[in-house]
């Protein structure tokens, strides 16, 4: 049934591109253009208003669709699977049932042993379509550097190696993803269903996805070539070669793009990424006479001397760090910065009044994050400003706070992209200045200059920022009198984990 359902899936997907879609685009590259040239041409056929935005159901993915296929076989790529440039497959999103398509071809290394390990260059084609205004009028999203950029890069590389195919030692697989937009759904669908007896015959992955503005953002990311036992050397190396400047090389494998499903299945995995600064991201006004050419065009020749060199190596294996983060059980370690605003006061449950007016309070400082899993326990460091309104006056104090919390998940999307998570822990405080009133504090003395207590909060991360509440509650007393006096505070905590 299986069988069938693909083979059905493919042809009614083939119908609708050469019955309908052909005519509409016959257009090709000048072969004799400048790289440059013809990577612009490529992004502004596919960041046309007549594709849409190209959404999933519209009728421009379809033309993307077929333009894509068009250009893998006029690189000589072979078809991955079935005879077919297509891997279509069924998605359900927002209660609507779609169909999407993997556009895939293949180069097969030149090297007789290394040929049966592959690298896999990607980039997703989808975008996210169009609005539409009054009078049948359509505010279309081109999604000229996201990601026709990408695509374009990856159609200069298929044709690159279709013309020289002896420049990869090991195969190389050439995959335009759909669904990206939605949850990565393309790329997903591939690693779950590629055909591969064993997936992890990809030694590697590279997602280029947004690579239209390299001056804009002086320079190029390659975040998660760290994951690759030697990546970041070589690509440093090469960059001085080609003039490229490039930033992040760490071995963190980026959550937000086709590399995540790559990176989860134990596939080091490679985003290619100019950055954000002067892209209208997910706006009408990315468009392709925004675009930077020849920066692209640098960068795609950086591109196919490092996918060259790294395709000969005799061994093409993770990171150290790379093994260590994607262990089930393995313990990961992050850092951040902190700030906290809301409200303390003082509880006197002895007395006939049960607390002292709030007042406000604040503080900043750094934290570090150790990651068991999906459970994190978190240090850390703050100066404190915090005190109560008494009868004595605006009680005020200067202190180092050093609390240490366990934040349990209550609900986590996979890739990390969103994490809800309860806070227990505990606290200690130092006091080193402040005053009662018009008095200074005498703190060692009267006034206790060392305090501890409970933290609980609820909190929530989106991407690298996390937001809390925590509610602080001291188990001493303020003061060593007979009065009984008890700190506490509600505190939002906002944070940014580097």
């Amino acid at each position: 049934m299986t069988y069938f359902k693909t083979f059905f899936s493919t042809f009614a997907v083939a119908f609708l591109l050469y019955a309908k879609v052909l005519p509409l685009h016959a257009q090709v590259p000048d072969p004799d253009g400048s790289l440059a040239e013809r990577l612009s041409h490529h992004v502004h056929l596919l960041a046309a208003d007549s594709l849409e935005g190209r959404s999933l159901g519209s009728r421009g993915k379809y033309i993307a669709i077929d333009y894509i296929a068009k250009q893998f076989e006029a690189a000589k790529l072979q078809p991955f699977q079935n005879g077919t440039y297509l891997q279509p497959f069924q998605l359900r999103h927002a209660n609507v049932n779609l169909e999407a398509t993997n556009v895939i071809g293949m180069i097969e290394g030149s090297d007789s042993l290394l040929r049966h390990e592959y690298i896999v260059l990607g980039a997703h084609y989808d975008h996210i379509g169009f609005e539409p205004q009054k009078e049948g009028e359509e505010r279309v999203f081109n999604g000229a550097d996201d990601n026709a950029s990408g695509v374009a890069m990856l159609l200069e590389l298929a044709r690159h190696y279709g013309q020289h195919p002896e420049k990869t030692s090991r195969s190389l697989i050439f995959i335009a993803f759909d669904a990206e937009e939605i949850g990565l759904r393309g790329a997903r669908h591939f690693v779950e269903n590629s055909g591969l007896d064993d997936i992890l015959a990809i030694r590697l992955m590279f997602s280029l996805d947004m690579v239209g503005m390299y001056e804009s953002n002086n320079g190029l990311d390659i975040k998660g070539i760290g994951a690759v036992l030697g990546g970041t050397e070589l690509a440093q190396n090469l960059s001085e070669k080609h003039g490229i400047r490039l930033k992040n090389t760490s071995a963190e494998i980026e959550a937000r793009t086709d590399t995540w499903p790559f990176g989860e299945a134990g596939i080091p995995a490679v985003h290619v990424f100019t950055g954000f600064r002067s892209s209208p991201y997910h706006q009408p006004q990315d468009a392709a006479d925004l675009l930077e050419y020849e920066g692209m065009a640098r960068i795609t020749t950086y591109m196919k001397e490092l996918v060259s060199e790294l395709s000969a190596q005799q061994v093409v294996e993770p990171s150290p760090r790379f093994v260590r983060a994607t262990t089930p059980g393995a313990v990961r370690v992050k850092f951040g910065v902190l700030a906290t605003t809301g409200a303390s006061r003082h509880r006197y449950p002895d007395a006939y009044y049960t607390s002292g007016n709030p007042l406000f309070s604040t503080g900043a400082g750094v934290f570090a994050q150790l990651h068991l899993g999906r459970s994190i326990i978190q240090p850390e460091l703050l100066y404190d400003y915090n005190g109560s309104d008494t009868e004595e006056g605006k009680f005020r104090r200067h202190s180092i706070t050093f609390p240490l919390n366990l934040q349990l998940p209550v609900a986590y999307e996979a890739g990390g992209l969103f994490r809800l998570f309860s806070v227990t822990g505990v606290y200690g405080r130092y006091s080193f200045a402040g005053t009662a009133g018009e008095q200074d504090l005498d703190l060692g003395g009267l006034h206790r200059d060392l305090e501890w207590g409970l933290n609980l909060g609820m909190g929530f991360q989106i991407f690298n920022f996390n937001v809390a509440y925590n509610w602080r509650r001291a188990l001493n007393t303020v003061t060593t009198d007979e009065l009984n006096s008890y700190a506490s505070s509600g505190m939002l905590t906002v944070g940014y984990c580097f």
